[in-house]
Protein backbone atom coordinates (compact mmCIF):
# COMPACT_ATOMS: atom_id res chain seq x y z
CA UNK A 1 0.00 0.00 0.00
CA UNK A 2 1.54 2.84 -0.86
CA UNK A 3 2.17 5.76 2.18
CA UNK A 4 1.57 9.30 2.09
CA UNK A 5 5.69 9.50 2.17
CA UNK A 6 6.16 7.34 -1.30
CA UNK A 7 3.52 9.10 -3.13
CA UNK A 8 5.63 12.67 -1.73
CA UNK A 9 8.91 11.04 -2.54
CA UNK A 10 7.05 10.23 -6.12
CA UNK A 11 5.60 13.22 -6.49
CA UNK A 12 9.27 14.85 -5.87
CA UNK A 13 10.60 12.99 -7.90
CA UNK A 14 8.54 13.86 -11.03
CA UNK A 15 9.67 17.10 -10.20
CA UNK A 16 13.05 16.78 -10.74
CA UNK A 17 12.95 14.57 -13.86
CA UNK A 18 10.89 17.97 -15.64
CA UNK A 19 7.19 15.86 -15.54
CA UNK A 20 5.57 19.04 -14.48
CA UNK A 21 2.27 17.46 -15.00
CA UNK A 22 3.02 14.31 -12.85
CA UNK A 23 4.52 16.13 -10.05
CA UNK A 24 1.68 18.87 -9.37
CA UNK A 25 -0.94 15.76 -9.22
CA UNK A 26 1.71 13.84 -7.17
CA UNK A 27 1.58 16.74 -4.71
CA UNK A 28 -2.41 17.34 -5.11
CA UNK A 29 -2.84 14.01 -3.48
CA UNK A 30 -0.90 14.47 -1.02
CA UNK A 31 -2.79 17.43 -0.51
CA UNK A 32 -5.77 16.01 -0.31
CA UNK A 33 -4.74 13.32 2.27
CA UNK A 34 -3.11 16.14 4.53
CA UNK A 35 -4.07 19.64 3.60
CA UNK A 36 -1.09 20.95 6.06
CA UNK A 37 1.73 18.68 4.62
CA UNK A 38 4.26 21.55 4.56
CA UNK A 39 6.91 19.80 2.24
CA UNK A 40 3.92 19.48 -0.63
CA UNK A 41 3.24 22.93 0.36
CA UNK A 42 6.57 24.47 -0.32
CA UNK A 43 7.31 22.69 -3.12
CA UNK A 44 3.75 22.41 -5.13
CA UNK A 45 4.50 26.35 -4.73
CA UNK A 46 8.18 25.96 -6.21
CA UNK A 47 6.47 24.10 -9.27
CA UNK A 48 3.63 26.56 -9.39
CA UNK A 49 6.36 29.37 -9.78
CA UNK A 50 8.64 27.34 -12.09
CA UNK A 51 5.45 27.08 -14.29
CA UNK A 52 4.51 30.69 -14.03
CA UNK A 53 1.77 30.57 -11.47
CA UNK A 54 3.32 32.90 -9.45
CA UNK A 55 0.55 34.11 -7.11
CA UNK A 56 -0.59 30.32 -6.53
CA UNK A 57 2.82 29.67 -5.14
CA UNK A 58 3.26 32.81 -3.20
CA UNK A 59 -0.03 31.50 -1.28
CA UNK A 60 0.84 27.85 -1.35
CA UNK A 61 4.61 28.64 0.07
CA UNK A 62 3.08 31.15 2.60
CA UNK A 63 0.80 28.29 4.13
CA UNK A 64 3.95 26.06 4.36
CA UNK A 65 5.74 28.52 6.38
CA UNK A 66 3.09 29.05 9.07
CA UNK A 67 3.23 25.61 9.37
CA UNK A 68 6.38 25.33 9.73
CA UNK A 69 8.45 29.12 10.07
CA UNK A 70 11.79 27.55 11.47
CA UNK A 71 12.45 25.78 7.59
CA UNK A 72 14.84 28.33 5.87
CA UNK A 73 14.22 26.99 2.09
CA UNK A 74 10.48 27.71 2.16
CA UNK A 75 11.61 31.50 3.15
CA UNK A 76 14.18 31.73 0.07
CA UNK A 77 11.87 30.41 -2.15
CA UNK A 78 8.77 32.42 -1.35
CA UNK A 79 11.27 35.61 -1.24
CA UNK A 80 11.58 34.82 -5.06
CA UNK A 81 8.32 34.01 -5.87
CA UNK A 82 7.77 37.72 -4.35
CA UNK A 83 10.50 39.00 -6.45
CA UNK A 84 9.04 37.29 -9.57
CA UNK A 85 6.07 38.94 -8.83
CA UNK A 86 7.76 42.52 -8.74
CA UNK A 87 7.02 43.11 -5.34
CA UNK A 88 10.58 43.67 -4.42
CA UNK A 89 9.44 45.97 -1.01
CA UNK A 90 7.77 42.76 0.15
CA UNK A 91 10.60 40.15 -1.08
CA UNK A 92 13.36 41.32 0.45
CA UNK A 93 12.16 41.48 4.62
CA UNK A 94 11.31 37.60 3.32
CA UNK A 95 14.34 36.93 1.96
CA UNK A 96 16.27 38.45 5.19
CA UNK A 97 14.58 36.13 7.15
CA UNK A 98 15.80 33.42 4.78
CA UNK A 99 19.58 34.01 4.93
CA UNK A 100 19.40 34.58 8.68
CA UNK A 101 18.53 30.85 9.01
CA UNK A 102 20.49 29.81 6.16
CA UNK A 103 23.23 32.29 5.29
CA UNK A 104 24.59 30.01 2.86
CA UNK A 105 21.44 30.18 0.63
CA UNK A 106 22.87 31.03 -2.66
CA UNK A 107 19.14 31.67 -4.52
CA UNK A 108 17.90 33.36 -1.80
CA UNK A 109 21.53 35.66 -1.61
CA UNK A 110 20.84 36.08 -5.34
CA UNK A 111 17.36 37.53 -5.03
CA UNK A 112 18.14 39.40 -2.21
CA UNK A 113 20.25 41.22 -3.80
CA UNK A 114 17.66 41.74 -7.34
CA UNK A 115 14.88 42.51 -4.86
CA UNK A 116 17.53 45.63 -3.38
CA UNK A 117 18.33 46.59 -6.62
CA UNK A 118 14.98 47.23 -7.91
CA UNK A 119 14.53 48.92 -4.64
CA UNK A 120 17.56 51.61 -6.09
CA UNK A 121 19.80 50.30 -3.39
CA UNK A 122 22.36 49.70 -5.58
CA UNK A 123 25.61 49.66 -2.96
CA UNK A 124 23.20 47.38 -0.60
CA UNK A 125 22.64 45.29 -3.86
CA UNK A 126 26.05 44.57 -4.60
CA UNK A 127 27.10 43.46 -1.59
CA UNK A 128 24.86 40.73 -1.50
CA UNK A 129 25.40 39.59 -4.60
CA UNK A 130 29.41 39.94 -4.52
CA UNK A 131 28.23 37.30 -1.47
CA UNK A 132 26.33 34.95 -4.07
CA UNK A 133 29.06 35.10 -6.44
CA UNK A 134 31.82 33.70 -3.73
CA UNK A 135 29.74 31.39 -2.81
CA UNK A 136 28.59 30.04 -6.37
CA UNK A 137 31.16 31.45 -8.84
CA UNK A 138 30.34 31.12 -12.77
CA UNK A 139 26.34 31.47 -11.97
CA UNK A 140 25.36 32.81 -14.70
CA UNK A 141 21.67 34.56 -12.82
CA UNK A 142 23.91 35.74 -10.36
CA UNK A 143 26.46 37.21 -12.62
CA UNK A 144 24.10 38.80 -14.72
CA UNK A 145 22.40 40.46 -11.61
CA UNK A 146 25.29 41.43 -10.24
CA UNK A 147 26.87 43.12 -13.83
CA UNK A 148 23.38 44.80 -14.03
CA UNK A 149 24.01 46.04 -10.25
CA UNK A 150 27.55 47.35 -11.40
CA UNK A 151 26.33 48.91 -14.41
CA UNK A 152 24.29 51.07 -12.49
CA UNK A 153 26.48 51.92 -10.22
CA UNK A 154 28.69 53.44 -13.50
CA UNK A 155 31.39 50.52 -12.25
CA UNK A 156 30.74 49.91 -16.14
CA UNK A 157 34.50 48.06 -16.60
CA UNK A 158 33.42 45.46 -13.97
CA UNK A 159 30.13 45.19 -15.29
CA UNK A 160 31.44 43.98 -19.09
CA UNK A 161 33.26 41.82 -17.35
CA UNK A 162 30.28 40.10 -15.43
CA UNK A 163 28.53 40.07 -19.06
CA UNK A 164 31.50 38.83 -21.25
CA UNK A 165 31.79 36.08 -18.50
CA UNK A 166 27.87 35.16 -18.93
CA UNK A 167 28.45 34.77 -22.94
CA UNK A 168 32.00 33.45 -22.84
CA UNK A 169 29.83 30.20 -21.89
CA UNK A 170 26.36 31.33 -23.43
CA UNK A 171 26.29 33.19 -26.25
CA UNK A 172 22.79 32.66 -26.87
CA UNK A 173 21.97 34.68 -23.93
CA UNK A 174 20.15 37.61 -25.19
CA UNK A 175 19.24 39.20 -21.92
CA UNK A 176 23.36 38.99 -21.41
CA UNK A 177 23.76 40.88 -24.57
CA UNK A 178 20.78 43.37 -23.84
CA UNK A 179 22.49 44.33 -20.41
CA UNK A 180 25.54 45.00 -22.26
CA UNK A 181 24.16 46.99 -24.61
CA UNK A 182 22.51 49.13 -22.22
CA UNK A 183 25.59 50.08 -20.55
CA UNK A 184 27.13 50.92 -23.91
CA UNK A 185 24.29 53.19 -24.94
CA UNK A 186 24.01 54.64 -21.53
CA UNK A 187 27.58 55.80 -22.20
CA UNK A 188 27.02 57.42 -25.03
CA UNK A 189 29.39 54.23 -27.02
CA UNK A 190 25.55 54.02 -29.49
CA UNK A 191 26.65 51.99 -32.47
CA UNK A 192 28.06 49.09 -29.84
CA UNK A 193 24.86 49.54 -27.90
CA UNK A 194 22.67 49.00 -31.51
CA UNK A 195 24.79 45.93 -32.45
CA UNK A 196 23.84 44.56 -28.63
CA UNK A 197 19.95 45.74 -29.00
CA UNK A 198 19.75 43.46 -32.06
CA UNK A 199 19.42 40.46 -29.70
CA UNK A 200 15.66 41.71 -28.41
CA UNK A 201 12.62 39.20 -29.82
CA UNK A 202 12.08 39.39 -34.01
CA UNK A 203 8.64 39.05 -35.13
CA UNK A 204 8.86 38.58 -38.71
CA UNK A 205 10.79 35.79 -40.68
CA UNK A 206 11.21 37.95 -43.74
CA UNK A 207 14.63 39.52 -44.26
CA UNK A 208 15.32 42.32 -41.81
CA UNK A 209 17.03 45.39 -43.46
CA UNK A 210 20.24 46.54 -41.93
CA UNK A 211 20.48 49.89 -44.52
CA UNK A 212 21.85 48.29 -47.71
CA UNK A 213 20.42 49.57 -50.74
CA UNK A 214 16.98 47.86 -51.40
CA UNK A 215 16.46 47.94 -54.34
CA UNK A 216 12.64 48.03 -55.71
CA UNK A 217 11.21 45.89 -52.47
CA UNK A 218 8.70 46.83 -49.78
CA UNK A 219 9.80 47.24 -46.32
CA UNK A 220 8.11 46.90 -43.44
CA UNK A 221 8.41 49.18 -40.59
CA UNK A 222 7.01 47.84 -37.28
CA UNK A 223 6.71 48.96 -33.39
CA UNK A 224 8.49 46.47 -31.09
CA UNK A 225 8.48 48.27 -28.38
CA UNK A 226 5.93 50.77 -26.64
CA UNK A 227 4.73 54.63 -27.53
CA UNK A 228 7.55 56.32 -26.60
CA UNK A 229 9.78 54.25 -28.53
CA UNK A 230 7.95 54.14 -31.40
CA UNK A 231 7.68 57.87 -31.32
CA UNK A 232 11.25 58.44 -30.86
CA UNK A 233 12.63 56.05 -33.65
CA UNK A 234 9.62 56.90 -36.36
CA UNK A 235 12.04 60.07 -37.15
CA UNK A 236 14.03 57.43 -39.20
CA UNK A 237 10.84 56.63 -41.49
CA UNK A 238 11.29 59.24 -44.06
CA UNK A 239 14.70 58.93 -44.31
CA UNK A 240 14.22 55.06 -45.31
CA UNK A 241 12.02 56.68 -47.66
CA UNK A 242 14.22 58.62 -49.19
CA UNK A 243 16.28 55.10 -49.67
CA UNK A 244 13.46 53.25 -51.38
CA UNK A 245 12.23 56.10 -53.51
CA UNK A 246 15.34 56.09 -55.36
CA UNK A 247 15.55 52.49 -56.17
CA UNK A 248 11.60 52.23 -56.77
CA UNK A 249 11.10 50.95 -53.37
CA UNK A 250 8.17 51.49 -50.68
CA UNK A 251 7.86 51.85 -47.15
CA UNK A 252 4.86 50.36 -45.16
CA UNK A 253 4.64 51.16 -41.36
CA UNK A 254 2.80 49.14 -39.31
CA UNK A 255 1.40 51.02 -36.26
CA UNK A 256 -0.83 50.58 -32.76
CA UNK A 257 -4.28 52.38 -33.79
CA UNK A 258 -3.41 54.81 -30.67
CA UNK A 259 -0.89 56.57 -33.09
CA UNK A 260 -2.15 56.24 -36.41
CA UNK A 261 -4.05 59.45 -36.48
CA UNK A 262 -0.49 60.88 -35.68
CA UNK A 263 1.56 59.03 -37.70
CA UNK A 264 -0.68 58.85 -40.91
CA UNK A 265 -0.60 62.87 -41.09
CA UNK A 266 3.25 62.96 -40.93
CA UNK A 267 4.94 61.60 -44.17
CA UNK A 268 2.96 62.29 -46.76
CA UNK A 269 2.14 59.89 -49.58
CA UNK A 270 6.18 58.74 -49.36
CA UNK A 271 5.23 56.23 -46.26
CA UNK A 272 2.21 53.83 -46.10
CA UNK A 273 0.73 54.39 -42.31
CA UNK A 274 -1.28 50.80 -41.27
CA UNK A 275 -3.06 50.19 -38.21
CA UNK A 276 -1.43 46.78 -36.88
CA UNK A 277 -3.28 43.91 -37.63
CA UNK A 278 -3.30 40.11 -37.07
CA UNK A 279 -1.13 39.23 -40.15
CA UNK A 280 1.93 41.45 -41.41
CA UNK A 281 0.92 43.38 -44.52
CA UNK A 282 2.73 41.91 -47.72
CA UNK A 283 6.76 42.67 -47.81
CA UNK A 284 9.77 41.93 -48.69
CA UNK A 285 11.86 43.19 -46.11
CA UNK A 286 11.63 44.04 -42.86
CA UNK A 287 12.90 46.42 -39.19
CA UNK A 288 11.84 46.86 -36.34
CA UNK A 289 11.50 50.83 -35.43
CA UNK A 290 14.53 50.55 -32.99
CA UNK A 291 16.92 48.59 -35.79
CA UNK A 292 16.71 52.14 -37.41
CA UNK A 293 19.54 53.76 -35.99
CA UNK A 294 21.72 50.93 -36.35
CA UNK A 295 20.68 50.80 -39.66
CA UNK A 296 21.98 54.15 -40.07
CA UNK A 297 24.97 54.26 -38.10
CA UNK A 298 23.64 56.53 -35.81
CA UNK A 299 26.36 58.07 -32.81
CA UNK A 300 26.00 60.92 -31.00
CA UNK A 301 27.40 63.59 -33.93
CA UNK A 302 24.76 62.14 -36.42
CA UNK A 303 21.20 61.94 -34.64
CA UNK A 304 18.75 63.06 -36.78
CA UNK A 305 17.18 65.46 -34.47
CA UNK A 306 15.38 68.41 -36.61
CA UNK A 307 11.95 68.99 -34.52
CA UNK A 308 8.83 68.87 -35.30
CA UNK A 309 8.58 65.82 -37.00
CA UNK A 310 5.38 64.96 -35.58
CA UNK A 311 2.44 67.89 -35.52
CA UNK A 312 -1.18 67.43 -34.80
CA UNK A 313 -3.92 68.90 -36.98
CA UNK A 314 -4.67 72.65 -37.23
CA UNK A 315 -8.29 71.39 -36.63
CA UNK A 316 -7.86 69.46 -33.26
CA UNK A 317 -5.40 72.15 -32.11
CA UNK A 318 -7.94 74.54 -32.39
CA UNK A 319 -10.78 72.18 -30.45
CA UNK A 320 -8.39 71.36 -27.69
CA UNK A 321 -7.54 75.55 -27.49
CA UNK A 322 -10.85 76.01 -27.48
CA UNK A 323 -11.64 73.75 -24.82
CA UNK A 324 -8.51 74.52 -22.40
CA UNK A 325 -9.86 77.99 -22.65
CA UNK A 326 -13.27 77.13 -21.24
CA UNK A 327 -12.02 75.07 -18.42
CA UNK A 328 -9.60 77.94 -17.29
CA UNK A 329 -12.36 81.02 -18.12
CA UNK A 330 -10.11 81.91 -20.36
CA UNK A 331 -12.72 83.15 -23.37
CA UNK A 332 -10.39 84.37 -25.69
CA UNK A 333 -7.59 82.00 -25.36
CA UNK A 334 -4.97 84.27 -25.00
CA UNK A 335 -3.56 83.22 -21.92
CA UNK A 336 -3.54 85.85 -19.85
CA UNK A 337 -3.89 84.20 -16.49
CA UNK A 338 -0.01 83.19 -16.71
CA UNK A 339 1.40 80.11 -17.84
CA UNK A 340 -0.23 76.71 -18.91
CA UNK A 341 2.29 73.84 -18.14
CA UNK A 342 1.48 70.20 -18.97
CA UNK A 343 2.07 67.98 -15.42
CA UNK A 344 2.85 63.86 -15.84
CA UNK A 345 3.92 62.41 -12.75
CA UNK A 346 3.77 58.88 -12.79
CA UNK A 347 3.70 56.28 -15.79
CA UNK A 348 2.74 52.30 -16.01
CA UNK A 349 2.75 50.83 -12.76
CA UNK A 350 3.24 47.41 -14.86
CA UNK A 351 6.96 48.91 -15.93
CA UNK A 352 9.42 47.09 -13.44
CA UNK A 353 10.74 50.19 -12.81
CA UNK A 354 7.81 52.46 -12.10
CA UNK A 355 8.51 52.51 -8.52
CA UNK A 356 11.58 54.59 -9.54
CA UNK A 357 11.01 56.71 -12.43
CA UNK A 358 7.40 57.77 -10.78
CA UNK A 359 6.91 60.89 -8.47
CA UNK A 360 4.90 60.72 -4.96
CA UNK A 361 2.07 63.01 -5.82
CA UNK A 362 2.94 64.45 -2.42
CA UNK A 363 6.56 65.27 -3.60
CA UNK A 364 5.10 67.69 -6.27
CA UNK A 365 4.01 70.20 -3.62
CA UNK A 366 7.31 72.90 -4.06
CA UNK A 367 6.53 72.69 -8.05
CA UNK A 368 2.44 73.36 -7.82
CA UNK A 369 3.56 75.99 -5.20
CA UNK A 370 4.55 78.13 -7.65
CA UNK A 371 2.32 81.41 -8.49
CA UNK A 372 1.87 82.07 -12.05
CA UNK A 373 1.06 78.71 -13.77
CA UNK A 374 -1.77 76.92 -14.62
CA UNK A 375 -1.51 73.43 -14.54
CA UNK A 376 -3.31 70.90 -16.70
CA UNK A 377 -2.74 67.16 -16.03
CA UNK A 378 -1.77 65.05 -18.75
CA UNK A 379 -1.91 62.14 -16.84
CA UNK A 380 -3.05 58.52 -18.45
CA UNK A 381 -3.34 55.11 -16.33
CA UNK A 382 -4.22 54.27 -12.93
CA UNK A 383 -2.19 57.49 -11.40
CA UNK A 384 -5.17 59.75 -12.53
CA UNK A 385 -7.48 58.54 -9.37
CA UNK A 386 -4.58 60.56 -7.49
CA UNK A 387 -5.55 63.78 -9.17
CA UNK A 388 -7.51 64.65 -6.05
CA UNK A 389 -4.68 64.33 -4.20
CA UNK A 390 -2.30 66.15 -5.85
CA UNK A 391 -1.05 69.60 -3.08
CA UNK A 392 -2.35 73.05 -3.91
CA UNK A 393 -4.87 74.43 -5.67
CA UNK A 394 -5.94 71.72 -7.81
CA UNK A 395 -4.46 71.05 -10.80
CA UNK A 396 -7.20 70.59 -13.87
CA UNK A 397 -7.42 66.91 -15.72
CA UNK A 398 -7.59 67.69 -19.46
CA UNK A 399 -7.39 63.66 -20.24
CA UNK A 400 -10.91 62.67 -20.00
CA UNK A 401 -11.86 63.22 -24.12
CA UNK A 402 -8.53 62.78 -25.28
CA UNK A 403 -9.01 59.58 -28.19
CA UNK A 404 -5.26 58.80 -29.03
CA UNK A 405 -1.81 60.60 -29.54
CA UNK A 406 -3.17 62.95 -31.96
CA UNK A 407 -5.51 64.51 -29.15
CA UNK A 408 -2.93 64.55 -26.65
CA UNK A 409 -0.41 66.24 -29.34
CA UNK A 410 -3.03 69.09 -29.89
CA UNK A 411 -3.05 69.70 -25.92
CA UNK A 412 0.61 69.66 -26.06
CA UNK A 413 0.48 72.82 -29.27
CA UNK A 414 -1.76 74.42 -26.48
CA UNK A 415 0.41 74.62 -23.17
CA UNK A 416 4.18 76.58 -22.68
CA UNK A 417 5.58 73.68 -20.83
CA UNK A 418 5.56 70.18 -20.05
CA UNK A 419 6.50 68.79 -17.21
CA UNK A 420 7.08 64.67 -17.39
CA UNK A 421 8.65 61.72 -15.81
CA UNK A 422 9.95 59.18 -17.88
CA UNK A 423 7.14 57.94 -20.18
CA UNK A 424 5.61 58.32 -24.44
CA UNK A 425 4.47 61.86 -23.11
CA UNK A 426 7.94 63.04 -23.40
CA UNK A 427 8.56 61.71 -26.85
CA UNK A 428 5.67 63.39 -28.28
CA UNK A 429 6.61 66.82 -26.89
CA UNK A 430 10.16 66.29 -28.02
CA UNK A 431 9.31 65.35 -31.45
CA UNK A 432 6.91 68.05 -31.82
CA UNK A 433 9.63 70.62 -30.49
CA UNK A 434 7.56 71.70 -27.65
CA UNK A 435 10.01 72.55 -24.14
CA UNK A 436 9.94 69.88 -21.89
CA UNK A 437 11.32 69.17 -18.47
CA UNK A 438 12.05 65.59 -17.95
CA UNK A 439 12.39 64.64 -14.21
CA UNK A 440 14.67 61.69 -14.03
CA UNK A 441 15.52 58.93 -11.40
CA UNK A 442 19.17 58.76 -10.32
CA UNK A 443 19.72 55.56 -13.04
CA UNK A 444 18.04 56.74 -16.10
CA UNK A 445 17.05 54.86 -19.16
CA UNK A 446 19.54 54.46 -21.25
CA UNK A 447 18.49 57.44 -23.57
CA UNK A 448 18.79 59.82 -21.66
CA UNK A 449 22.77 59.47 -21.08
CA UNK A 450 24.86 60.72 -17.93
CA UNK A 451 24.78 63.81 -16.37
CA UNK A 452 24.13 66.12 -19.10
CA UNK A 453 21.23 68.12 -18.68
CA UNK A 454 20.22 68.48 -22.66
CA UNK A 455 19.21 65.65 -24.92
CA UNK A 456 20.65 64.85 -28.36
CA UNK A 457 17.39 63.31 -29.46
CA UNK A 458 15.08 66.05 -28.50
CA UNK A 459 16.34 69.94 -28.62
CA UNK A 460 13.18 71.54 -26.72
CA UNK A 461 13.94 68.79 -23.78
CA UNK A 462 15.76 69.73 -20.72
CA UNK A 463 16.74 67.17 -17.97
CA UNK A 464 16.56 67.20 -14.38
CA UNK A 465 18.00 64.62 -12.43
CA UNK A 466 18.40 63.08 -9.13
CA UNK A 467 21.39 63.77 -7.49
CA UNK A 468 21.32 60.22 -5.33
CA UNK A 469 18.56 57.31 -5.87
CA UNK A 470 15.45 57.90 -4.45
CA UNK A 471 16.15 62.50 -3.92
CA UNK A 472 12.80 63.35 -6.20
CA UNK A 473 12.73 66.64 -3.62
CA UNK A 474 15.72 68.03 -5.32
CA UNK A 475 14.58 67.53 -8.27
CA UNK A 476 11.25 69.00 -8.16
CA UNK A 477 12.89 71.71 -6.00
CA UNK A 478 15.32 72.53 -8.63
CA UNK A 479 12.38 72.74 -11.53
CA UNK A 480 9.85 74.75 -9.22
CA UNK A 481 12.70 77.21 -8.67
CA UNK A 482 13.52 77.31 -12.48
CA UNK A 483 9.72 77.77 -13.14
CA UNK A 484 9.08 80.44 -10.97
CA UNK A 485 11.41 82.54 -12.79
CA UNK A 486 9.95 81.21 -15.82
CA UNK A 487 6.60 82.52 -14.64
CA UNK A 488 7.53 86.00 -13.35
CA UNK A 489 9.46 86.85 -16.78
CA UNK A 490 6.21 85.79 -18.53
CA UNK A 491 3.75 88.31 -16.10
CA UNK A 492 6.56 91.08 -16.78
CA UNK A 493 6.51 90.01 -20.51
CA UNK A 494 2.41 89.77 -20.09
CA UNK A 495 2.65 93.31 -17.94
CA UNK A 496 0.71 91.57 -14.93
Amino acid sequence: MTTLVDALNAAVNHHMAGHADAAADGYARVLAAEPAQPDALHLSGVLRAQTGDIATAIRSIGRAIRIRPAAASPWGHLGAALRAAELPERAEPVLRRALALDPANGDALEAQGASLHALAHYAESRRWLDRAARLRPGNVETMLNLGTVLRDLRRFDEAEACFDAVLANNPARSDAHLARAVGRLVRGDLRAGWEGFEHRWHRFDTPPWDGRPMGASTILLHMDQGFGDAMQFVRYAPLVAQIAAGSGGRVVLETHLLLYRLLNRAFGQSVQVLVRGEEPPPHDLHCPLMSLPRAFGTDLSNIPATVPYLAPDPADISRWRDRLAEQDGDGDGSGAAGLRVGLVWAGNPRHRNDRNRSIPVAALRPLLAVPGVRFVSLQTGDARADLHRLPGEGVRDVVERVRDFADTAAILANIDLLITVDTAMVHLAGAMGVPSWLLLPHVPDWRWLLDRADSPWYPSLRLYRQPRPGDWGTVVGTAAAVLKAQALRAARAAGR
